[in-house]
């Protein structure tokens, strides 16, 4: 039975003309998609339950695209922390996912320990969210990128699009740019957090 997530972006993929596409070439359209389920949440509001799960499923599009042998969900134990894990080295790496807004909800997420570092992924839309001194929290949580639509990175303040990770790469990162990091960080069938 298709659940009010699958009917949505059915209801998208169909609009935007991807419904048969891959999983990869429906995540080459992420600006695209999120653009028109921007459209639909404006004529009815999403149930802030259902933009979780779209998320989730969006976010997976990529997974499944760049890293489908080495990544799984968390267990309902440990999904307060984050929603996927993806084997790393020398550690895993946690994928937390959030929708339209991050509020605390993406701060406490993840480990909290350098040692096992986390991606944010979330549709978020709020600039607002992402002042200087609040992104910056983020690091200190052990966040190793956040990944944004296009058009929120776009418009937040250059100070917060400066910061860096621990690796000395950029912090805020766009969703466009998730699988080709994710490719990028690949060796040896595993992901080198080195390189994210």
């Amino acid at each position: 039975m298709a659940t009010q997530a699958d009917t949505i972006l059915d209801e998208v993929y169909t609009t935007l003309n991807i419904q048969n596409s891959t999983d990869e070439q429906k995540y080459l359209r992420i600006d695209d998609i999120v653009r028109e389920l921007a459209n639909v949440n404006l004529r009815a509001v999403i149930n802030p339950k259902t933009t979780g799960t779209i998320s989730e499923r969006l976010c997976q599009l990529g997974l499944k695209a760049r890293v489908n042998d080495i990544y799984k969900p968390m267990n309902d134990k440990w999904n307060w922390m984050a929603d996927f894990s993806i084997l790393g080295h020398p550690f895993n790496l946690l994928v937390s996912v959030k929708s339209f807004k991050a509020k605390e909800r993406l701060l406490v997420s993840g480990s909290g320990n350098i040692l096992s570092p986390t991606v944010g992924w979330g549709l978020m839309n709020d600039p607002n969210e992402w002042t200087e001194d609040r992104t910056r929290v983020y690091l200190f949580r052990s966040f190793i990128a956040i990944y944004m639509p296009a058009a929120l990175l776009n418009v937040i303040s250059q100070p917060s699009k400066d910061i860096n990770n621990i690796n000395g790469k950029p912090f805020l990162r766009s969703l466009a740019d998730f699988t080709t990091d994710l490719t990028a960080a690949m060796s040896n069938n595993v992901i080198d957090i080195t390189r994210f």
